[in-house]
């Protein structure tokens, strides 16, 4: 929207979110700057209008996005384990089927632990 564009013009002409020390300062700062009154007007309204997330969730996000990423590598890891597991005759080949089948258990255990933590924190 070229009202938005106008917006985002106005706060990086007066040196962006770093040049007050206080929320309402800064709002008159933009409104003063602003070119005309629908600018005005909308950035007004930008200052008063609660923001539609929380702080809280926008910590959570970079560990949420972490975790989905760890979480998708962890299960393609154990898609691929489990295909040579199959593969391996457990009697003839005694020990790479159970040192695999270890790895198995132990990634099972950190998707696991993965998923729980993510659990926890909604």
């Amino acid at each position: 929207m070229p009202a938005h564009r106008a917006v985002r013009e106005v706060i990086a002409a007066t040196g962006g979110v770093t040049v007050a020390s206080t929320l309402l300062e800064w709002a008159a700062m933009l409104r003063e700057a602003a070119p005309n009154d629908e600018i005005r007007n909308l950035l007004t309204q930008f200052s008063v209008e609660a923001p539609k997330v929380s702080v809280e969730s926008d910590a959570r996000y970079p560990g949420e996005l972490l975790s989905g990423i760890m979480g998708a590598q962890l299960d393609r890891a154990l898609d691929q384990l489990k295909a040579k597991l199959v593969r391996l005759n457990p009697v003839e080949q005694v020990e790479d089927y159970n040192r695999m089948f270890g790895d198995l258990v132990a990634l099972e255990q950190r998707r696991r632990m993965l998923r729980e933590r993510g659990i926890e924190g909604l």
